[in-house]
């Protein structure tokens, strides 16, 4: 057999931009798209107050939105991590709803940024002792450039960094009705596109957790959510069907004997969880127990650059 090397399709891509929210080396990657599998009291709103407790520590989001009819009886588990003026009920319109806020977010920030390059030029001016119009000088101290520069709401200037969890949305429109669910589907990462790139970022983005009972039923979460999830939490689950399915839908992404392994011993102790990732930022890291135990094989080694 003979090669021969083409002197064509040899441009490497731009590889500066990842739309990845900054995270610890070993937390997951954000924005993700995770779904999270168990039954009533299996312990699912217990492990993602873990997931927010965990994300506020790192400052993984700025914002954190819920779509869910039980917010009342889930503020222990919620109420720190998220604003009341955050919480929406599931309506066809509600995904398309913090989808909005996402982009008004982006929309300030833009503004901010268009701000402070208008406020560098106006303390050029002012260094320089320039002379400034009428209309100038009003601009300048209607912006309050002569008190302060501008600050960004969230601190550090970068793209907003937003997290939507739907609970308890099973069945209703927000599910079954909205157009909305297909986007952050296929889109989650380019939620909110900025009009130039900026902190290794050229959209807002979305990260996305859905709390269900199912995995699979019928005007369930659609198998196309499902084939883009980049994070799949499991608990115990006691139907065959169900884990039949999951292991169906995994089988060309995760070998079969080894995710076995893990989910048997992830899920033997009571509200214990299986999550796989299936981006990891190592190859090691396929499976943990409740979020924290990384379950390792020989046959996931180690990938990451040294």
């Amino acid at each position: 057999m003979k090669v021969q090397r083409l002197n064509v399709y040899n441009q490497d891509p731009d590889n500066q931009v990842n739309n990845e929210y900054v995270t610890p080396r070993d937390a997951f990657k954000q924005p993700c798209l995770q779904m999270i599998v168990g039954q009533r009291t299996s312990g699912k709103s217990y492990l993602t107050s873990k997931v927010l407790a965990q994300a506020k520590k790192d400052k993984t989001f700025d914002k954190i939105y819920i779509i869910t009819p039980s917010f009342n009886s889930n503020k222990a588990y919620f109420g720190k991590y998220i604003d009341e003026e955050d919480v929406f009920e599931p309506t066809k319109e509600s995904i398309s709803q913090v989808i909005a806020k996402v982009e008004q977010d982006r929309d300030e920030f833009e503004e901010y940024l268009a701000e402070t390059e208008m406020y560098k030029e106006f303390n050029k001016k002012f260094r320089e002792k320039s002379q400034l119009t009428d209309d100038e000088l009003m601009m300048y101290y209607e912006k309050g450039f002569f008190h302060e520069k501008p600050k960004w709401k969230y601190g550090k200037e970068e793209p907003p960094k937003s997290l939507l969890i739907l609970d308890d949305c099973l069945g209703s429109p927000a599910i079954l009705q909205s157009s909305g669910l297909t986007k952050i589907a296929t889109l989650n990462r380019h939620i909110a596109p900025l009009k130039e790139n900026h902190s290794n970022r050229s959209a807002c983005g979305l990260a996305v957790i859905i709390l269900s009972q199912s995995y699979k039923m019928q005007n369930g979460i659609s198998r196309v959510l499902r084939e883009n999830l980049s994070l799949l939490t499991l608990f115990k689950n006691k139907q065959e069907a169900q884990v039949k399915a999951i292991k169906e839908e995994l089988a060309n992404v995760v070998d079969e004997e080894l995710f076995n392994k893990a989910y048997e011993y992830a899920t033997r102790e009571k509200y214990g969880s299986l999550t796989v990732d299936f981006n990891p930022k190592c190859g090691t890291k396929v499976f943990r127990k409740n979020l924290n135990e990384v379950i390792m094989f020989e046959q996931l080694p180690c990938e990451c650059k040294k």
